[in-house]
């Protein structure tokens, strides 16, 4: 037993070294690339003459970066710099959704064992119980206000009864405020990038004081009925 937990502790530590280093690698490269690469209007100029398969890069390229542990609102805000506001926020949030799936099948289907023993103490008890309308909720919720990584909500409801469509479609819900943020950032409105940044914040405050507050009184009602 001590050497499965020492195995173990091993294996976490492994793990936050492994994505200290890949954040610093692309933090060198992003400086790089900021302070050697093409300046923005070139880059614009290139995606504009690939057309739509400029924006079949992008989504692909976004998929294998969340795997690569790329932070997730550098590729937000790439999507606001090369496509401009609306057509950037489009395939931000299609990107999100996309590797969110695809994160969320491989729980499912491929390694959910391994997946399991690595999530967060708790988290995985608390998600087997969200299925249906609650999924979908909490997912929202979880998107609007991420108490839990992106990540692991995406491989800890791969690895539960939930369906595929409520947590796809939470995600596409909870994820619009943050990412129209961070998109409007990249396109240059960061005056309005900030205030739905916050709307999104509050809504998510909401949502989960409602739920809060639902779940206070379910519990009052079995509770009488006992």
């Amino acid at each position: 037993m001590d050497e499965l937990a020492g195995e173990r502790t091993q294996g976490v530590r492994t793990g936050r070294a492994a994505r200290i280093a890949v954040v610093v690698v692309w933090m060198v490269a992003l400086v790089a690339a900021w302070r050697y690469g093409p300046d923005a209007d070139a880059v614009r100029a290139w995606v504009g003459a690939a057309g739509a398969a400029g924006a079949v890069v992008y989504l692909g390229a976004y998929v294998v970066a969340v795997f690569a542990l790329v932070p997730r609102p550098l590729l937000n805000a790439a999507a606001g710099l090369l496509f401009g506001p609306l057509p950037g926020l489009l395939l931000a949030l299609a990107g999100g959704v996309a590797a969110a799936l695809v994160q969320f099948a491989v729980a499912r289907y491929v390694a959910g064992d391994a997946i399991a023993r690595r999530l967060p103490p708790g988290v995985l008890e608390w998600l087997e119980g969200l299925t249906g309308r609650r999924a979908l909720v909490a997912v929202v919720q979880l998107r609007l206000l991420p108490v839990v990584p992106y990540q692991a909500v995406n491989y800890g409801f791969g690895l539960t009864r939930a369906g595929a469509l409520p947590f796809a479609l939470g995600t596409l819900l909870g994820g619009i405020p943050a990412t129209a943020a961070l998109v409007l950032v990249g396109s240059g409105g960061t005056d309005v990038g900030l205030p739905v940044a916050v709307g999104g914040t509050v809504v998510a405050v909401g949502i989960a004081a409602l739920w809060w507050l639902r779940s206070r009184r379910c519990a009052r009602e079995r509770r009488a009925d006992t």
